[in-house]
């Protein structure tokens, strides 16, 4: 094996390695995606009861994804430690979906203290703004893509106040999240 083909064969190691690092954050992305697509068909379908309440549709968007974040934070912690290692990226990524969950939680609590019932374009803001940073950093199309048109439903929305938001929930992050990641997780498997 000449130099040129050793140069090749740690290019393609490295390039698996990255891949293998980024497992995690499909498995992020589908869980995500999921969850908000489940909880927003739950709502559309059952909305006498989310909505029973003044506080209780605020509970139900709320309470659920603490349980959510709780449950990824402790995945991620565990392959972190299982990995043994975190590389520049991971942290990266790691630090944006940090303040985008930050950034989410203010904008329950901004919406609740003005008395705003419906954050959702804010936050399918938020979220689009970051899968457009994840897509970017980790140079991966689907992602970038999905980042895109949530942006878009975003911009839809609020000229076009009066259409469903759980559609567009569902819509936006089935093209947003959940496929992006798992296009992501089987890339990775494939190649």
């Amino acid at each position: 094996m000449d130099a040129s083909e050793k140069q090749i064969e740690m290019i393609s190691k490295m390039i698996n390695s990255t891949k293998e690092n980024l497992q995690p954050l499909s498995v992020n992305f589908i869980f995500w995606g999921s969850l908000i697509v489940g909880m927003s068909l739950i709502h559309y379908i059952f909305p006498q009861f989310i909505q029973s309440t003044k506080y209780s549709s605020l509970l139900f968007w709320t309470v659920i994804p603490l349980i959510g974040m709780t449950i990824t934070v402790f995945y991620n912690i565990k392959n972190r430690k299982n990995i043994g290692y975190e590389t520049h990226l991971s942290r990266v990524i790691k630090i944006i979906w940090g303040v985008f969950n930050v950034s989410w939680f203010l904008l329950v609590i901004i919406s609740l203290l003005k008395g705003v019932n419906n954050p959702v374009p804010d936050i399918l803001f938020l979220l689009s703004t970051t899968l457009l940073i994840t897509g970017l950093i980790i140079k991966f199309r689907p992602i970038l893509l999905g980042g895109f048109l949530l942006m878009l439903f975003t911009v839809y929305i609020n000229f076009n106040p009066t259409i469903n938001f759980l559609l567009v929930n569902m819509i936006g992050v089935t093209l947003g999240m959940l496929i992006p990641g798992i296009t992501l997780y089987t890339s990775k498997l494939d190649e």
